[in-house]
């Protein structure tokens, strides 16, 4: 008997919620489980730039996730009345643009 740890792919799931002002700063936000965490097990830290990596904090990815998200959809002209998806990062993200 097998048991599966991950989601089925098609079952949708929620890594963050996100509220951000014109500027691309974060009013509002909760991240959930590991989102955006580069941490990997199987790499140990042995090399300078390893360990340069390492230095860099989820508040850092998350900062960066935020930049980049404001980026890709500022220059989208949107209905207010209407949610848009765009892939940031390989994450899919919801918005409502509001003026």
């Amino acid at each position: 008997m097998a048991t599966f740890s991950s989601l089925p792919p098609l079952l949708p799931k929620v890594d963050a919620i996100l509220i951000l002002d014109s500027e691309g700063n974060r009013l509002a936000g909760k991240y959930y489980g590991n989102f955006l965490t580069n941490s990997d097990p199987n790499v140990s830290s042995s090399t300078p730039s390893e360990e340069f990596k390492s230095a860099i904090t989820v508040e850092d990815l998350r900062s960066s996730f935020e930049r980049q998200l404001q980026s890709k959809i500022s220059g989208i002209a949107a209905r207010p009345d209407a949610a848009e998806v765009v892939t940031v990062n390989g994450k899919n993200a919801v918005f409502n643009p509001k003026s």
